[in-house]
């Protein structure tokens, strides 16, 4: 389907943790619409593909969540990490 391709494809680059947290609960929201939600381990593993290393230890701590990691935990996660490492 085109729009977890576009999930897939999706980077976080030089956004904000906002905008791009953003970018992908907005297509999620648009695959719930649709009749395909996507569980909250696939939504996590989208978001986590997307980052780079400086993200790793989020990525860790996200892939050892059971059970999955719940999307407003992972945005205030994905928040705290990246004060982290922009300090």
């Amino acid at each position: 389907m085109a729009l977890r391709s576009e999930l897939a494809d999706i980077k976080k680059l030089d956004s904000s943790a906002t905008t791009y947290f953003n970018k992908m609960k907005v297509l999620a929201d648009t695959l719930t619409s649709i009749g395909r939600p996507l569980s909250d381990e696939e939504f996590a593993g989208f978001v986590i593909k997307g980052l780079d290393a400086e993200y790793d230890n989020l990525a860790e701590a996200v892939h050892n969540a059971k059970p999955a990691m719940p999307p407003h935990k992972l945005y205030s996660r994905l928040l705290f990490t990246e004060q982290r490492v922009e300090a």
